[in-house]
C-alpha cells in the first residue's frame, strides 16, 4: 500500500501550484514519514521541470509568432517583465531564490516557465529550479514533521 501514497504525492507534485509545497504535507497525511514523502515530492516535480526546460520557450515563440492563447502569453510576458531585471543581474541564480521561498506562486511551474520565456539554456533551468525545489521541499518537510507532530500529540 506504500507505493500507491507515494504514487499519489508524486502525481500531487506535478500539479500546478500545488508542486512540492503541497505534495509533501500530502505524503505526510497519508501516512508517509516526511523523509519518502520530500524524494517522492522531488521526483515528480523534477519531471515537471525536464519538461518545461525543454519546451517553454519553444512554445512561448511558437504562440506568439501564430497570436495563439494570448492571454496566456500576457500573463507570460508580464512575469518575464516583473522579474527581468532581477535575473538579468543574478542569472540562474535568481531562478533559485525565486523557487526556494516556498510561498504560494513560486515553484517549479513559475520558474522554469519564467526562466525558459527569459531564454535560459535548459540545463540552467534544471539545476536552479530543482535546487530551488530541494530547499523549498526541505522547508516543507521539516515544518509537516513538525505539524504532524504536534497533532498527534494533541489529537
Amino acid at each position: 500500500m506504500i507505493i500507491r501514497q507515494i504514487v499519489f504525492t508524486i502525481l500531487v507534485s506535478m500539479i500546478p501550484a500545488v508542486e512540492v509545497k503541497g505534495a509533501i504535507p500530502f505524503g505526510v497525511a497519508l501516512g508517509l514519514r516526511p523523509v519518502v514523502s520530500y524524494v517522492a515530492a522531488l521526483v515528480g516535480s523534477t519531471f515537471v521541470v525536464c519538461f518545461l526546460a525543454f519546451v517553454t520557450n519553444w512554445f512561448y515563440r511558437y504562440c506568439k509568432e501564430r497570436k495563439l492563447f494570448r492571454r496566456f502569453i500576457g500573463w507570460m510576458d508580464r512575469m518575464a517583465s516583473n522579474n527581468h531585471e532581477k535575473i538579468k543581474k543574478f542569472g540562474p541564480l535568481a531562478i533559485f531564490i525565486y523557487v526556494a521561498v516556498p510561498i504560494p506562486g513560486t515553484g517549479t511551474w513559475t520558474g522554469s516557465i519564467l526562466a525558459g520565456v527569459l531564454n535560459i539554456k535548459p540545463k540552467l533551468i534544471i539545476l536552479s529550479v530543482l535546487g530551488g525545489n530541494l530547499i523549498s521541499g526541505l522547508i516543507m518537510a521539516l515544518a509537516s514533521k513538525g505539524v504532524f507532530t504536534v497533532l498527534d500529540k494533541y489529537i
